[in-house]
């Protein structure tokens, strides 16, 4: 058996390269193999290579290029124009704009965030340009993307800064999701009556509390500083 020196691959002796990295194959020849190891395969914290990272960008790049030409073709036959097509497209754009960027530009996670809401709202306009007006990326696309890239990134910081990383994390998540669900809430009502109404959000945030409040007591009353890979056996 021949391993990728460069990656790790394991290679069929007929291969001439390795198919993630394009290592030639004669270059791995004399590599030994890897002492075996007791510890799982994925490393809690590790980071992705960079062909790593290519690979999984073609991915998700060719799901979401299936996804968008499919949507817009089935758009297109019913209703001749483009109509309904255009919002999950937009979501595509915006999910292709963000893993580009955590894919090829080596920069701090808040600043590759910056830039993906930056590419995602240049996007989203002129996806919006291209249907007739600019209408609904202004006033709700780009105010919605806002809310989550800032939810996300404060999530980011707080699970960087936090001392002890366990299910007090998944806790803070729920924070998070509470706080979305209520700017969602508050952008879509003042995107159709021009006034901002909070409701089902209310219940939806009264709701998370109860849950916030278990996992914290979980966590502190269990073992202060149990880390998530104790925790869910990673």
């Amino acid at each position: 058996m021949i391993i990728c020196k460069n990656c790790g691959v394991e290679l069929d002796a007929d291969m001439f390269s390795c198919p993630l990295c394009g290592t030639p194959v004669a270059d791995n020849i004399n590599v030994q193999m890897p002492v075996p190891s007791l510890s799982p395969a994925f490393q809690y914290g590790s980071t992705m290579t960079r062909p790593q990272k290519k690979f999984t960008w073609e991915i998700i790049s060719l799901i979401l290029l299936s996804g968008t030409i499919a949507t817009f073709v089935i758009d297109y036959i019913i209703n001749k124009a483009i109509t309904w097509s255009e919002y999950p497209v937009s979501v595509s754009l915006t999910i292709f704009s963000y893993i580009s960027l955590f894919a090829f530009w080596p920069q701090r996670t808040i600043t590759q965030m910056a830039g993906g809401f930056i590419l995602s709202s240049f996007f989203l306009v002129g996806l919006d340009a291209l249907t007739g007006k600019i209408d609904w990326s202004i006033q709700l696309g780009i105010p919605l993307l806002f809310a989550v890239t800032l939810i996300v990134s404060l999530l980011i910081v707080i699970f960087r800064m936090s001392k002890y990383k366990g299910i007090n994390f998944i806790a803070y998540a729920f924070i998070g999701a509470g706080f979305l669900c209520m700017c969602t809430e508050a952008i879509l009502s003042f995107f159709k009556t021009r006034s901002f109404h909070i409701e089902w959000s209310v219940i939806v945030a009264g709701c998370i509390i109860p849950v916030v409040l278990a996992l914290l007591f979980l966590h502190f009353r269990l073992k202060k500083g149990r880390n998530l890979k104790k925790t869910f056996h990673i």
